[in-house]
């Protein structure tokens, strides 16, 4: 055989082989299209519409076949990273033995032992980071405390005096200087400068010159108000009733009027109990119609402090004064006389009480051992009465008939009066001009009592 009879052969069997080939894989298909059947289309949807039900579970089986193939082909995937992740774990391994002889472990449970212990360093840092601030802001708070503190308070500048009686307020610093008046024990001076040991300092109406060491300062708001402050209110409306009780239904017992001053003795949110000391009225106000504030003792110049001490000898005059009834004395016709015209003749200018206090001195001594136990043997006493020495008694005994004046007839009646037992000086035994007792210290004892142009003892 030739060569072109193999090669021809060996055509005919590949053409053979390759047409054998394609009856097996490849069926056999309609050589003319045929145009789609609707009706046959819908009712194939209409079919699997009512099959549906029957073919769930061929669907859910066919579901779960083809999800499990899925599954397995996952866990292939994953069993082959597993064993990557085998072979790197054993290749750590292996690299922890050959460390381990110098000490070193890699062992991959440290990875998370580091990991842990980075996070409870991370934990620890964020601890440390939050006690930081906590402190931080502890310290700032502190620190704003202490600011606080360090901040001048209402009455930075308010010292109290801490003298034993009183400390003088002078015109310069020097104790040579004249005293402008007195700050008294507890009370209160606003400080304006420091001069050396000096402290010039203004009170009530006085600026002048206290040394430093009679003054306390640096006293914080609280302690000033409650040991030596006064709270009042300052009414701040027209008119405002005060009630017996804390409450709009409660008994009006007064009203007080806009600007006035009055001390408080208890507050809260509604209601303020005040003291109406000069109508001896203590009652309750509305807290909203009112305005607090907080007075201080002040220091006392030497115009206020004489006013002050003839108000004081006054109020005490008026206390001691007042007359009582005593035990009437018997009297005849020559002693009520005698005791007028000693009267008019000592005390003629001044007032009917300084008429009755001259004649119940006569009659003080008439019941005090210390003196005679008459009333003529008394009033002729040497050295007691001057006008009995000096003639000016007997003028008003010559002249006694003709008694008409006012001032003559005040006389008669004080003396009347204290023989029928009215008194005003109690035991009081003496007495002078106001001016001559005062020159004479008579003014420091302790039963002195001015009454007019007198002082009795």
């Amino acid at each position: 055989m030739n060569k072109n009879h193999r090669t021809f052969l060996s055509a005919i069997v590949f053409i053979s082989v390759f047409f054998l080939s394609a009856i097996f894989y490849f069926p056999i298909l309609p050589i003319f299209p045929t145009a789609p059947d609707y009706n046959a289309a819908t009712e194939a949807v209409d079919e699997t519409r009512d099959t549906s039900s029957e073919n769930n579970s061929e669907l859910q089986s066919f579901s779960y076949t083809q999800n499990l193939t899925l599954v397995t082909e996952d866990q292939q995937e994953r069993q082959t990273e597993a064993s990557l992740i085998q072979k790197q774990e054993d290749n750590l391994m292996t690299e922890a033995s050959d460390l381990s002889a110098f000490g070193t472990t890699s062992d991959p449970s440290n990875v998370i032992t580091e990991e842990k212990d980075n996070s409870d360093k991370s934990t620890k840092v964020e601890t440390d980071e939050a006690s930081l601030t906590v402190q931080s802001k502890a310290v700032e708070a502190s620190a704003n405390v202490e600011v606080a503190a360090e901040a001048p308070g209402l009455y930075a500048d308010l010292g109290i005096s801490i003298a034993d009686s009183y400390v003088y307020v002078r015109k310069e610093p020097s104790t040579d200087s004249e005293a402008l008046g007195k700050l008294y024990k507890d009370s209160a001076a606003t400080i304006l400068q420091t001069e050396g040991e000096w402290y010039l300092v203004e009170s009530g109406s006085i600026t002048g010159y206290i040394k430093s060491e009679y003054l306390k300062t640096g006293i914080s708001d609280d302690e000033l108000i409650e040991k030596y402050g006064q709270a009042k209110v300052i009414v701040d409306v027209d008119g405002l009733n005060v009630r017996k009780q804390p409450g709009t239904e409660a008994d009006r017992v007064d009203v007080i009027y806009k600007n006035e001053i009055y001390p408080v003795l208890e507050a809260d949110d509604t209601w303020v109990k005040i003291d109406i000391e000069d109508d001896k009225i203590k009652g309750y106000v509305m807290r909203e119609y009112v305005r607090f504030i907080v007075e201080f003792k002040e220091a006392v110049s030497k115009e206020e402090e004489e006013e002050l001490l003839r108000l004081a000898a006054e109020e005490k005059a008026k206390k001691e004064t007042q007359v009582k009834q005593q035990e009437a004395v018997s009297y005849s016709k020559e002693d009520l006389k005698l005791l007028a015209c000693l009267v008019h003749a000592e005390a003629g200018s001044q007032s009917y009480e300084g008429k009755l206090a001259v004649a119940n001195v006569v009659l003080n001594r008439v019941k005090s051992s210390k003196y005679p136990d008459t009333i003529k043997e008394v009033i002729y006493q040497p050295g007691q009465f001057s006008v009995a020495a000096s003639g000016s008694l007997q003028k008003q005994l010559d002249n006694y008939k003709n008694y008409s004046s006012n001032s003559q007839l005040l006389s008669i009646k004080a003396a009347k009066e204290a023989l029928n037992g009215s008194n005003n000086i109690g035991s009081r035994l003496y007495f002078h001009s106001y001016r001559t007792a005062v020159n004479k210290g008579y003014d420091d004892k302790k039963t002195a009592v001015k009454i007019g142009g007198q002082l009795f003892w």
